[in-house]
This record gives C-alpha cells, sequence and structure tokens, in this order.
C-alpha cells in the first residue's frame, strides 16, 4: 500500500480521536450542563459540529472497506452541514459576544471563531473543487478536522492541565503549535509521494498567517469597533 492509499484508509482513527477528544473537551461545558442552561445556539452549533465528526469518521471508513459509491452518496450530507456549520458559527458569535460583551475575552473569541470558521470554509470549497479527484479531495477534508483542534484542545487543556486566563494566550501557543506539527509532519509524508498533491503547504501556509491575526487583531482598535458592529447586529 502506497503512501497516499494509507493516509486515507487510516485517517478514520484520527477522526475517532477528534470525535473522542470533543466529547472529553466538551463534557464539562456542554453535555453536563444544567437542564436549559445551553442556548439553541449552543445546541445547533454542537449537532452541526459533531455531525461532522461523525462524517469524517463514515467516510474514511468507507474508503477503508473501498465502498465507494456509498461514500459518494454519504457525501453529499456535506451539503447540508457546512452551510449548517457556517450559520450556526456566525450565530453563536453573536450570542456569545453579546453575553461578553466587549471585553478582552470577548473580542478574543471572537476572532477565533470567526478565522478558524473562514479556514473551514476554505478548505471545504477546495474539497468540492477537488471532488473528482480523491487524493487532494481527501487531504482537504483532513485540514477541515484540524480547525477543530484548537476549539476541542483549548478545553481539554484549560479544563484538565492548565488553568490560565484565555487572554493570556498560554493554552492557544499549545494548540495552535499542535495544529501546525499535524500539518507539518503531513507535508513531510507527502514529501515522500512522487504523484503527490500539494495541499497540506498551501493549508499550512493560511493557518499560520490566521493565527497571528487571531494572536493580534483583537488587541486592536479596528477590531473592536468590528466587534461593537457584529454585537449589534439582530441576528440573536
Amino acid at each position: 500500500m502506497n503512501f497516499t492509499q494509507s493516509i486515507f484508509r487510516n485517517s478514520w482513527f484520527f477522526f475517532v480521536l477528534i470525535l473522542a477528544s470533543a466529547i472529553w473537551g466538551f463534557w464539562v461545558t456542554y453535555f453536563t450542563r444544567p437542564a436549559g442552561s445551553v442556548s439553541g445556539w449552543e445546541h445547533l452549533h454542537g449537532v452541526a459540529m459533531f455531525g461532522w465528526c461523525a462524517m469524517l469518521i463514515i467516510q474514511a471508513s468507507l474508503i477503508r472497506t473501498h465502498l465507494r459509491s456509498l461514500h459518494r452518496a454519504i457525501g453529499k450530507i456535506s451539503f447540508v452541514l457546512a452551510p449548517l456549520i457556517v450559520f450556526s458559527t456566525l450565530w453563536l458569535a453573536n450570542f456569545r459576544l453579546n453575553q461578553r460583551a466587549l471585553t478582552d475575552e470577548g473580542l478574543y473569541v471572537l476572532g477565533l471563531q470567526l478565522f478558524l470558521l473562514l479556514l473551514f470554509v476554505i478548505f471545504y470549497i477546495q474539497a468540492i473543487r477537488h471532488r473528482a479527484r480523491p487524493d487532494v479531495h481527501a487531504r482537504w477534508m483532513i485540514c477541515t478536522a484540524l480547525t477543530l483542534l484548537d476549539p476541542i484542545f483549548a478545553r481539554v487543556i484549560g479544563i484538565n492541565f492548565i488553568q490560565a486566563p484565555l487572554v493570556s494566550l498560554v493554552i492557544q501557543y499549545i494548540t495552535f503549535a499542535m495544529t501546525d506539527l499535524i500539518l507539518l509532519a503531513l507535508l513531510l509524508r507527502d514529501l515522500k509521494i512522487p504523484s503527490r498533491k500539494d495541499v497540506f503547504l498551501p493549508a499550512l501556509a493560511m493557518f499560520v498567517p490566521a493565527q497571528v491575526a487571531m494572536l493580534t487583531l483583537w488587541k486592536t482598535g479596528a477590531w473592536a469597533a468590528f466587534a461593537a458592529w457584529y454585537a449589534g447586529l439582530p441576528m440573536t
């Protein structure tokens, strides 16, 4: 089995780890919260994101078992889930910002939500553009999963290991480094494939500037002005 085949056939395990980590990370902040304390926007977003993780696991498993026709059929679910993720994230960002107000934490979290959503949208569009080329399509779908790592592992780390203020950026440096190292490992793996299709290099080239923006932009007056405008939108 060559590298191109194995990265797809074995990606189901990576997706299962993401889903298991998401359950761990959101256990306190979502799953075990008192009844009535979770907003409808949080439920909608949770359904969309956990649905995406489940779809990735199923799709990778179908490739592993050579059920490609079923893989293509189930893949159409993404045409519903992806817009739902965009819609729910934008609305949840508005809801959360109005809860936190224009505090440092509110400004910072808004940047995290919107920039990670932007990356997700770009990667998903690329995956759909190249859906007729499985080797390229699958790589971009893996990249969509990487946009989930920060919100998941920031909670896993922050709740269980390192209690630090969000705007101290300590946890963010860890989650961003984790994402970049995974992308770098995938990139180095692809270098061993003579017929590789470069996906992970442009993905890394998009992740790093977005991470720099997330770490710095929230401190600027321009972002505060944007956040005030966004909070005032009649969304929630």
